[in-house]
C-alpha cells in the first residue's frame, strides 16, 4: 500500500510507497544539501517495480533537501523519480539534448513535451534565482547541445555530489561504467551507488569482484562501484560518504579479502589523482572532465 500525493497542477496523484514515506530518516532535512545524479531507464516498459523504488527515490532525495539532477526523461525510471521529487515537493534539474526543443512561434525555443522533458518542468525555476526571490523548488533544464550525446553526459554530473544508478537499460549502462571507470583510474573520487532492485545489478557485482580476483582491477570493487538494496539505504550511503563516515568500513572489506593482491596492483599503492579547479574554493571531482570546455546552456528561451 502506499501514500498518494500531488503536486500537478491537473490534480494527477502519485503513489509514494507508506513505508518509505513513514520513515524517520526520510522525515528530516539532511544537515547539507547535495546534488545528487541519478540515472534509470527511460522505457515506456520499464516494470512496476522498478519505477516504485525509482519514485520513493525523488521523494527520498526530496524530503533529505536534495537536487536530484536526471534526464528529464517522460517515461521510465527518470519519469517515475521525478514524479516522486514533485511528491516531495523537492528540487529537480533536467538534463536534456537540443533535439527535444523546439521552436515556439515567437522567435524563441521551447522544450517539446511529447518527445522530451517530463511534465515536472511545466514551470521552470532556475537555480541561480536567489533563494529569497523564490516561489517553489528548483525547476530547472539545462540544455546539451552537439551530435552526440557526450555533452549531455557532461552535464549531468557536472558539480554533483554523488551518483545513484537504478535498473535501465544499455544507455544507463554506459553511463555507469563510464564513471566507475573513471573512478578506477582515479580521474574523479564521485561516489556511485547501484540500487540493486530484484538482483538486477547482482551480475555487474559479481564481474567486478571476477575481474578483482583475476588481476584485472586495481581498486577493490567496493571502492569503485558500491551497491545496495533500496533508495533509502543509497541516499544514507552518500551522505555518509560525503561526511568521511564510510573509511573504516571500506578498510574492513579490504582486509577481510582473502585475495593476494601484489604491491603493484594493490589499492594501497597509490593512484595520482588529478585534480582542477572550477572557480571554487571546492577542488572539482571531474579534473578528466574539466580539460574540455564546459559548455553553457544554449541560452534558450523556454516558454512554457
Amino acid at each position: 500500500m502506499g501514500l498518494s500525493s500531488s503536486n500537478y497542477s491537473d490534480g494527477d496523484t502519485i503513489s509514494i510507497d507508506r513505508a518509505v514515506a513513514k520513515s524517520s530518516f526520510v522525515a528530516q532535512a539532511a544537515e547539507r544539501s547535495l546534488r545528487i545524479t541519478c540515472y534509470g531507464s527511460s522505457s515506456a516498459k520499464t516494470p512496476e517495480f522498478y519505477l516504485k523504488e525509482a519514485r520513493s527515490l525523488g521523494y527520498i532525495l526530496a524530503k533529505r533537501g536534495h537536487v536530484c539532477v536526471n534526464g528529464a526523461g517522460s517515461f521510465g525510471c527518470m519519469a517515475a523519480m521525478n514524479d516522486g521529487a514533485v511528491a516531495g515537493d523537492g528540487h529537480i534539474v533536467g538534463v536534456i539534448h537540443e533535439m527535444f526543443l523546439v521552436d515556439n512561434g515567437y522567435g524563441g525555443k521551447r522544450v517539446d513535451r511529447d518527445g522530451g522533458a517530463h511534465r515536472a518542468f511545466e514551470t521552470l525555476q532556475s537555480s541561480q534565482t536567489p533563494f529569497d526571490e523564490r516561489t517553489g523548488p528548483i525547476r530547472e533544464v539545462l540544455v546539451a547541445g552537439g551530435d552526440d550525446l557526450q555533452q549531455r553526459k557532461k552535464f549531468l554530473v557536472d558539480k554533483a555530489d554523488g551518483l545513484i544508478v537504478l535498473p535501465g537499460g544499455p544507455g544507463t549502462w554506459d553511463e555507469l561504467w563510464e564513471m566507475a571507470c573513471a573512478r578506477h583510474l582515479g580521474l574523479i573520487d564521485l561516489p556511485i551507488v547501484c540500487v540493486n532492485v530484484n538482483d538486477y545489478y547482482a551480475p555487474f557485482e559479481e564481474m567486478l569482484h571476477r575481474a578483482y580476483e583475476d588481476d584485472l582491477l586495481k581498486k577493490h570493487p567496493q571502492d569503485i562501484v558500491h551497491f545496495t538494496s533500496s533508495p533509502e539505504e543509497a541516499v544514507q550511503w552518500i551522505e555518509a560518504e560525503q561526511a568521511g563516515q564510510n573509511k573504516d568500513n571500506k578498510s574492513i572489506l579490504r582486509k577481510a579479502s582473502v585475495l593476494k593482491r601484489s604491491s603493484f596492483m594493490s589499492p594501497e599503492a597509490g593512484v595520482f589523482r588529478r585534480r582542477a579547479s572550477m572557480g571554487t574554493e571546492t577542488p572539482s571531482r571531474f579534473a578528466a572532465f574539466d580539460e574540455l570546455p564546459l559548455w553553457p546552456t544554449l541560452g534558450m528561451t523556454f516558454v512554457v
